[in-house]
């Protein structure tokens, strides 16, 4: 809970007046390092669902990509509807990404992904590997931090 008439800084970001949704260089770093993550879906009734996220990157400006070891219910949903949110925070920094999920498990660009993904958990000793991955395009950033900004729309 938020204390009255506490007031928690946020990253000063420029509003994106282009069509396009670029994430902002704050917006992708703290993307790479945020602490928290959840990946939000629904299926096609609404039913919602999050999920914990842990091996995630940058692809570019316009695309994040989330590995996938467990997904189930969100697996699910990504079937019936690929309209997806991302939250991710640090601190008092916060940022939600709306946008469109594309779920792969073969072909080369996933390939490199899961090189990587399993790389890492490798090099923390565990016997994980990914199963799969959303590439998910970026439609909209807004802020997410408490403050006078919260809930902006940022591109």
């Amino acid at each position: 809970m938020i204390a009255e008439g506490v007031y928690y800084p946020q990253r000063k970001l420029a509003r994106k007046e282009a069509t396009m949704a670029a994430m902002t260089q704050d917006v992708r770093e703290l993307f790479e390092t945020a602490e928290n993550m959840v990946l939000c879906t629904a299926s096609a009734d609404g039913t919602p669902n999050g999920a914990a996220i842990g091996m995630k990157t940058v692809i570019d400006e316009e695309t994040i990509y989330i590995s996938d070891q467990f997904f189930k219910k969100t697996l699910a949903n990504l079937k019936e509807n690929q309209k997806v949110a991302v939250a991710f925070w640090t601190g008092h920094d916060a940022f939600q990404i709306h946008g469109t999920a594309r779920y792969v498990n073969e072909g080369d660009e996933f390939a490199v992904q899961k090189e990587m993904v399993d790389a890492k958990f490798a090099s923390m000793g565990l016997p994980i590997k990914a199963k799969g991955g959303c590439f998910i395009h970026v439609d909209a950033v807004y802020q997410m931090a408490a403050g006078p900004t919260a809930g902006e729309q940022l591109a």
